[in-house]
C-alpha cells in the first residue's frame, strides 16, 4: 500500500517557504545575555494528509491542526520542536522538512497573529523503516506489501505503519550552525555501552540490525543572536506494547540513557558519521522531546527509573516548578498528557546548568476558567504544548 504524495499539491507554497533558511556559521561573539522561548509540541499524528487540507488560498482547514496552530500562535515560541510530524518520503524531490514547512506555511503563517519561521530542521528517522528481519518474534518478516499494517510497524526500526510516520522536526526563528550537528539514528542497540537488551528475546539476525533509537537522537546547533545553543532531540518508544521481556520498557530506558551517556562524555558512542565519544562542545544545551517516561514509573534498571536518569543529573535543571497547569488532572498538576484518566508528565524541555529559567508553562487551561482554551487543547492533541523562557548568558558561551 502506497500513500499519496500529499505535499506535492502544496509545491508553490513550499517553494516560497523554502526560499530562505539556509544554515549559518557563527562568527561574532555575543555582546549580552539573550532571552529565547523554546517549546515542544507533540501534535497527534501531524500527517502530510492533514496538513494538505487547505482552502483555495492555501490556508489550513484541518480542525485539529487549526487548534494546534492557535495554541502555538498564543505562546509564540522562537524555537518550536514538533513530535509526530511526517517525513513525507512520497513527496518526491522535497526535503524531509517539507511537512513541517507546509504546516508552518498553511497553519502558522496565515490567519490572525501569524508566525513566520524562517528555518526548519529535520533528519531521517527510523519510524516505519523496515528492518528486513522479524523483530517482534511473530514468525513474520514484514515487507513493503504490509505497509499500513501493525505488522509493518512491528518489524520496522521504529514503529510506524509507513516510512516517516511519527518523525521529528524543528521550526525556528534562529538559524542552524552548519557542520556541527550529530545524529545517532543508526547506532545499534547492541553497540550501546551498558545496554539493557532483553536476554534471549531477539534473534541473532535481529540483534545484528536493531537500532537503539526508535526515531533518532539528534544534537542540533543553533545561533541565537550570536549565542550558541544546542538542542538534544529524541522521542523514545513508549514502554508498553510488549510482554514480560519488557523490550519496549528497556529500549525506552536505554534511549534516555543515551543522553545521560552523551552528557557524561561516554567514549563508546558512535554517531552516524563515525564520530566517537560524547558531548565535548561545552555549549549550553536543552534536551527536548516526548520522552514517554514519567516520575514514579515502576520500571527500574541500575537502581534508577528511566526519566530520573535526567531529572537527577547534575548537569541538568528540572523546570518542574514552572510547569503547573490549572487544567491538568488533580493527581498530577505538572502533567503534559492524560491516559485513562491519569495525568502523566512525559514531555520535557530540560536546560543545562548555567542557563537561567525565566518562565515557563504547560498549555492546559482549566475547563471552568477558560472553557474555549481547554477545548482547544483537547482538540489539538493528546499532549500539551510545553514551553520555557531561557536566558542564555554570555559567560556560558565558549571563545
Amino acid at each position: 500500500m502506497r500513500r499519496p504524495a500529499t505535499l506535492l499539491a502544496l509545491a508553490p507554497l513550499l517553494l516560497a517557504a523554502m526560499s530562505c533558511g539556509s544554515p549559518t556559521r557563527l562568527e561574532l561573539p555575543p555582546a549580552q545575555d539573550v532571552e529565547v522561548r523554546i517549546a515542544l509540541f507533540n501534535i497527534r499524528e501531524l500527517s502530510a494528509t492533514k496538513i494538505a487540507e487547505v482552502d483555495a488560498a492555501g490556508a489550513g482547514m484541518n480542525p485539529q491542526l487549526r487548534a494546534a496552530a492557535e495554541i502555538i500562535k498564543e505562546i509564540r515560541p522562537d524555537i518550536l520542536v514538533l513530535n509526530e510530524v511526517d517525513h513525507d518520503y512520497d513527496a518526491l524531490g522535497q526535503p524531509l522538512t517539507a511537512a513541517a514547512r507546509a504546516f508552518a506555511a498553511a497553519y502558522l503563517a496565515t490567519g490572525n497573529d501569524p508566525i513566520d519561521y524562517l528555518y526548519a530542521y529535520a533528519e531521517p528517522n527510523n519510524t516505519g523503516m523496515l528492518s528486513g528481519v522479524d523483530l517482534n518474534g511473530d514468525g513474520l518478516v514484514a515487507d513493503a506489501e504490509r505497509q499500513g499494517s501493525r505488522e509493518h510497524g512491528d518489524d520496522s526500526f521504529g514503529f510506524g505503519v509507513y516510512p516517516g510516520q511519527y518523525s521529528m522536526a524543528v521550526l525556528s526563528a534562529h538559524p542552524l550552525i552548519s557542520g556541527e550537528s550529530r545524529t545517532f539514528q543508526t547506532l545499534l542497540w547492541s553497540d550501546q555501552p551498558g545496554n539493557h537488551l532483553p536476554e534471549g528475546f531477539y534473534s541473532e539476525d535481529a540483534l545484528a540490525v536493531l537500532r537503539l533509537s526508535s526515531k533518532s537522537h539528534q544534537d542540533v546547533p543553533l545561533a541565537v543572536d550570536g549565542h550558541r545553543l544546542r538542542l538534544f532531540l529524541s522521542h523514545p518508544t513508549p514502554p508498553v506494547f510488549d510482554g514480560e521481556e519488557d523490550r519496549n520498557g528497556r529500549r525506552n530506558f536505554d534511549e534516555i540513557m543515551l543522553w545521560r551517556q552523551y552528557i557524561d562524555g561516554e567514549p563508546g558512542l558512535v554517531d552516524d558519521l563515525g564520530g566517537t565519544g560524547g558531548y565535548q562542545a561545552g555549549v549550553p544545551f536543552v534536551i527536548v522531546g516526548d520522552l514517554n517516561a514519567a516520575e514514579g514509573d515502576p520500571a527500574v534498571y541500575d537502581e534508577v527509573s528511566a526519566i530520573d536518569q535526567l531529572l537527577r543529573h547534575t548537569a541538568l535543571q528540572d523546570p518542574a516548578e514552572w510547569l503547573v497547569s490549572d487544567g491538568a488532572p488533580a493527581d498530577q498538576s505538572r502533567a503534559t498528557t492524560e491516559f485513562g484518566g491519569r495525568g502523566r508528565r512525559i514531555d520535557y524541555v530540560l536546560p543545562s546548568r548555567g542557563i537561567e529559567i525565566l518562565d515557563g508553562g504547560v498549555y492546559w487551561p482549566a475547563v471552568d476558567a477558560d472553557p474555549d482554551g481547554n477545548a482547544r487543547a483537547l482538540l489539538a492533541s493528546d499532549h500539551r504544548l510545553v514551553w520555557l523562557d531561557l536566558l542564555l548568558p554570555v559567560s556560558q558561551q565558549p571563545d
